[in-house]
């Protein structure tokens, strides 16, 4: 496929309000990658093992915003605490996905995020999280019009 099948071209059914949940698995690296290029793209190869167990768990609340602007609308809590030092992060995440799904602007998304496993012990849990919310996201695209989504949640 290519990029611009990926893009929406009908209009999605609006909804109220609502909830999705996702887990992801986190993993540990072996070899290390040293550096990024642009749009987060490592400079060398990793080695790294999947930890099944150890995972991620993301629940999204959206509701529809009354009034749509040029920003993004969401809260991130982590174990139940705010996080707005996260923020950056997931914005800069929903401006690379937004020609994937145009709605993103007109909801407001709380996003509730926890790990299995503890915070800083080496285990990738930013990988996992955004992984998780990523599957939150088609979910809600999928609640909107199940037409519009394909293979993975066949």
């Amino acid at each position: 496929m290519i990029e611009n099948e990926f893009i929406p071209d009908l209009e999605l059914n609006s909804l109220p309000v609502g909830a999705v949940t996702w887990s992801a698995p986190s993993n540990i690296a072996l070899v290390k990658y040293w550096g990024k290029k642009e749009n987060q793209i490592p400079e060398n190869q990793s080695i790294s093992f999947t930890l099944d167990t150890c995972k991620t768990i993301t629940k999204l609340y959206f509701s529809k915003r009354d009034k749509t602007d040029d920003n993004y609308s969401f809260e991130i809590l982590l174990d139940g605490e705010n996080k707005p030092d996260f923020k950056p992060k997931i914005n800069t995440f929903f401006n690379r996905i937004e020609a994937y799904l145009p709605f993103l602007k007109s909801y407001h998304f709380k996003i509730e995020t926890s790990n299995t496993f503890p915070h800083s012990s080496g285990i990738a849990s930013s990988a996992s999280g955004m992984s998780a919310l990523a599957l939150c996201l088609i979910s809600v695209e999928k609640l909107m019009d199940p037409r519009n989504v394909s293979g993975i949640f066949q």
